[in-house]
C-alpha cells in the first residue's frame, strides 16, 4: 500500500517562532487522509518515489511535493 510522506511547513516556521517541537513530518495512508501520522524522523523502506506538480495540490493538505513511499517506519 501506499504512503505519502509530506513537509508540513507551517509546523517548522511555528516552531521557529515559538520554540515549540512538533513534529512536521506527515505521513497519510491516501492522499485524502483525514488521519495523518506526525513524526520527526522516519526511515523509508523499500521503493520511494519524489513528486512535485508545481500547478496543484497533490494532498488535502496542500502538498505540492511528496514522496510516495511502499512503507515507512517511525523514530520519533
Amino acid at each position: 500500500m501506499t504512503k505519502f510522506v509530506s513537509i508540513n511547513g507551517q509546523t517548522i516556521r511555528r516552531n521557529a517562532i515559538s520554540g515549540e517541537r512538533k513534529p512536521p513530518i506527515r505521513i497519510a495512508k491516501s492522499r485524502h487522509d483525514d488521519k495523518p501520522v506526525y513524526a520527526s524522523e522516519v526511515e523509508i523502506l523499500g521503493a520511494a518515489r519524489l513528486v512535485y506538480d508545481p500547478d496543484k495540490a497533490i494532498m488535502r493538505c496542500g502538498a505540492r511535493l511528496v514522496l510516495e513511499c511502499t512503507d515507512v517506519k517511525i523514530i520519533r
